[in-house]
């Protein structure tokens, strides 16, 4: 009522804008200054007077925006405590998250020159980055290392080569193409069924290490058993599926490998057990699967074992004459069998003519 600047002194220049009585701010009547301004009921228009002049403006280092100050303060009571409002906001990021406008890269984050965005997909929370591995092929360890990235899985692969040495993509750890160079031994570490690839179903009973028998780490193929020591149960493994068994037109016969094979390291050279066989020799002995009648051996379809008495030998044969009655000069002709004698009588008529037993020339 007189502080109306004609009765006496009214609002300064500069004051703010408002139809409040004095004493609704100014708590002094000594003084002017000290105004503790009564924000209740305002919700915009905070620039209009916070503008560094009227009353105070933005602080030194805050956020560059021509945002209105309710856009992010919430409260009429103190500056602090801003939501900021990133609706819209794309790119741009580290120019206010840069540690001191706003948070910046926490301990341990990727190093990276990246712009934030690059990663980060939602601007209300910085977890769940999507980083871009475009044209990384080298130093995956650098974050890769269980803390900053996930590091190996359990039961990975021991070994101190880079991760660029076996994982060929920066979308996925799957896929692995190991680099075996240099490794002679130690596979079956690496190689059980688990961390890599094991035996597999009807591989060969052995408690060998890998690389006794298998001598290339690019293939599993290609194997030379080492039989050194071996001597029975050679079926168990050469069984035509686990390893070669009999080839075709092979003896037949239910006895053990080793019952006529002495080496394994051939199969050739075998020395076949007769024992207690007296008939079928012509089964094997036809000249295919074992050797059969040399030339010159008689004509005659009668079984081997007619005239051969012995298993070990084809020597010392006694020809059953039993039935024969004529053509005997065919085997009788000193080739063949015993011919005529130097004495004998010169005569071109059959054996059969004069004697008459096949049991003796008398």
């Amino acid at each position: 009522s007189c502080h109306n600047g004609t009765t006496a002194r009214g609002k300064p220049a500069g004051h703010v804008q408002t139809t409040q009585t004095c004493e609704t701010c100014h708590r002094s009547t000594a003084s002017f200054s000290g105004a503790a301004f009564n924000h209740a009921g305002i919700t915009t228009g905070c620039a209009s007077c916070h503008n560094g002049t009227t009353a105070r403006g933005k602080p030194a280092g805050h956020v560059q925006t021509t945002q209105a100050c309710e856009t992010c303060h919430r409260s009429t009571a103190s500056f602090s405590g801003a939501a900021f409002n990133h609706a819209g906001i794309t790119t741009g990021c580290a120019s206010c998250h840069n540690g001191t406008t706003a948070r910046g890269k926490p301990t341990g984050h990727v190093q990276t020159t990246q712009a934030c965005e690059t990663c980060h997909r939602s601007t209300a929370s910085f977890s769940g980055a999507a980083f871009n591995h475009t044209g990384i092929t080298t130093g995956c360890a650098i974050c890769h290392n269980g803390t900053t990235a996930r590091g190996k899985p359990t039961g990975h692969v021991q070994t101190t080569q880079t991760c660029e040495t076996c994982h060929r993509s920066t979308a996925s750890f799957s896929g692995a193409a190991f680099n075996h160079t240099g490794i002679t031994t130690g596979c079956a570490s690496c190689h059980n069924g688990t961390t890599a690839r094991g035996k597999p179903a009807g591989h060969v009973q052995t408690t060998q290490a890998c690389e006794t028998c298998h001598r290339s780490t690019a293939s599993f193929s290609g194997a030379a058993f080492n039989h050194t020591g071996i001597t029975t149960g050679c079926a168990s493994c050469h069984n035509g599926t686990t390893a070669r068994g009999k080839p075709a037109g092979h003896v037949q016969t239910t006895q053990t490998c080793e019952t006529c094979h002495r080496s394994t390291a051939s199969f050739s050279g075998a020395a076949f057990n007769h024992a207690g066989i007296t008939t079928g020799c012509a089964s094997c002995h036809n000249g295919t699967t074992a050797r059969g009648k040399p030339t010159g051996h008689l004509p005659t379809t009668q079984t081997c074992e007619t005239c051969h008495r012995s298993t070990t030998t084809f020597n010392g044969a006694r020809m059953s004459h039993t039935g024969i009655i004529s053509g005997c000069a065919a085997c009788h002709n000193g080739v063949i069998a015993e011919g005529k004698s130097g004495d004998h009588p010169r005569t071109t008529a059959p054996c059969e003519s004069c004697h008459k037993s096949t049991r003796s020339w008398d």
